[in-house]
């Protein structure tokens, strides 16, 4: 069986739901997944599924190519993707899948998986492609159970590892995604005042997509942040892996921010180490530095950044996207409530405003992402392109992208690992420095890729 090469990516499988993905696919992938997982001496996989309209008929497509391979499927429903992560945790799983294509629009889908408690990524993503297209795999009677209570254990243990002493006034965007079903209940047992905004399941997304790095999706958590006076407002992407909050002040704040707020209350009780990405802003550096931190760049994509702060023992790591990562026995994944949840906790600690915290750090002038359009196939190759014309010219941080240091700014260019482009990101101290970065950046990349843009394998456009 040929299948799309497009929709198995770094991090995840995602395709559009019925043209290059689809139940059929979920079962090959199923018996694949299900005899890795068995030859590596495991059985027993927890599956859960997003709230997307194709996700019910791919999950069941999943679950039918596990079990014909003799799998143990723990069936929790509809949940988020960390509450997937935790299930295999608690119940002991060789592995686990997540029917999701997050924060993409309604006509996708995907899968994350895992292996036991690890990432099921790179390498391990193109074995099972692989194994999917030619088997063969493995035959055996497999059982199916259902566990709707974990969902329950999941809130318990937050309440249990998380301390807030204080009752916040909040606003919790779901975005019509998963994390409505758990997280405003959740801060009402915390003692919080919460108010609702989009926490109905509904896969089309009809307000806006559920990605919270994108400010305009922000723009309706501000404003009722505004209306309600709150403290916080939380946002979170489709599955629950990510968020971004609101501040007192209506200021939205991105990944790197976020994780800033948590590290300096972090470090003024324990000093430590600080692990980001190198999309992150220069101001997360200032901040771990000033509190007796270790700074520590990792490569973007949340994966790595597990990976940085598992092999450093950090105290915290983060994406500037908003994955966030705690050195913590249970929850050591990227989970957007959890991580909601200690800033709550952080807030709480000190005392103060989430407004007062954020003034507290220092202010750098960033431009929106910038996403030149390049083939899927193609943008690897672009971006050795790329490396080897900057490399004659300027020194550059080289960590799958590349993230050129100025005195005072940066810029950074990557191939996004999930969808067909090369992203720009730029930031400086002035706004009138970050103009200038970006117009020597955007001048060097059309002459170092004229031959790729005339063929048109790269789009791009550059102002006069």
């Amino acid at each position: 069986m040929s299948l799309d090469p497009t929709i198995f990516r770094e991090y995840d499988i995602r395709g559009v739901a019925g043209e290059n993905l689809d139940p059929q696919v979920c079962t090959r992938l199923g018996a694949a997944y299900g005899s890795m997982i068995q030859e590596q001496g495991g059985r027993r996989i927890v599956v859960g599924r997003d709230g997307r309209v194709s996700s019910p008929d791919f999950s069941q497509g999943l679950i039918a190519g596990l079990l014909g391979t003799g799998c143990e499927v723990i069936d929790v429903g509809v949940v988020t993707t960390p509450m997937v992560y935790f299930a295999v945790k608690h119940l002991e799983a060789a592995g686990g899948v997540v029917i999701t294509a997050s924060h993409n629009p309604a006509q996708y889908n995907g899968l994350k998986l895992r292996k036991g408690a690890l990432p099921f990524s790179g390498e391990d993503i193109q074995a099972l492609r692989r194994l999917a297209e030619s088997g063969p795999f493995l035959e055996g009677r497999g059982r199916l159970v259902g566990d709707s209570g974990i969902a329950q254990e999941y809130v318990e243990e937050i309440k249990r590892r998380v301390k807030v002493e204080k009752s916040f006034r909040l606003v919790v965007d779901g975005g019509n995604g998963t994390t409505g079903l758990v997280a405003p209940e959740l801060f009402r047992q915390m003692g919080c005042d919460v108010r609702e905004l989009y926490c109905d399941l509904d896969g089309r997304f009809p307000y806006h997509l559920p990605d919270p790095s994108d400010e305009e999706n922000m723009r309706d958590l501000v404003a009722a942040v505004q209306e309600y006076d709150a403290d916080v407002g939380i946002a979170y992407d489709g599955d629950g892996d990510r968020l971004g909050l609101v501040s007192d002040g209506a200021e939205i704040l991105s990944g790197d921010l976020i994780l800033a707020v948590i590290a300096g209350e972090m470090l003024k009780r324990e000093p430590g180490t600080v692990v980001f990405d190198l999309l992150s802003s220069r101001a997360l550096i200032d901040v771990i530095e000033r509190g007796g931190g270790v700074p520590r760049m990792a490569p973007t994509g949340y994966t790595r950044v597990m990976d940085e702060v598992r092999r450093s023992k950090a105290l915290i790591g983060g994406e500037a996207s908003g994955h966030i990562f705690f050195q913590d026995e249970v929850f050591d994944f990227d989970d957007g409530i959890f991580a909601s949840a200690k800033v709550l906790e952080a807030l709480s600690s000190a005392g103060r405003k989430l407004s007062d915290l954020v003034g507290e750090i220092p202010r750098y002038h960033s431009a929106p992402e910038i996403k030149l359009p390049c083939a899927d196939e193609r943008k690897f190759a672009v971006m050795d392109r790329i490396r080897e014309c900057l490399g004659q010219r300027f020194e550059f941080v080289d960590l799958d992208g590349l993230r050129l240091e100025f005195e005072d700014g940066w810029a950074s260019v990557r191939a996004s690992h999930t969808s067909p482009n090369i992203a720009l990101v730029f930031e400086a101290r002035t706004p009138e420095r970050l103009e200038q970065i970006q117009g020597l950046m955007m001048r060097e990349l059309a002459e170092c890729c004229a031959e790729e843009i005339s063929s048109g394998v790269l789009k791009f456009e550059i102002s006069a």
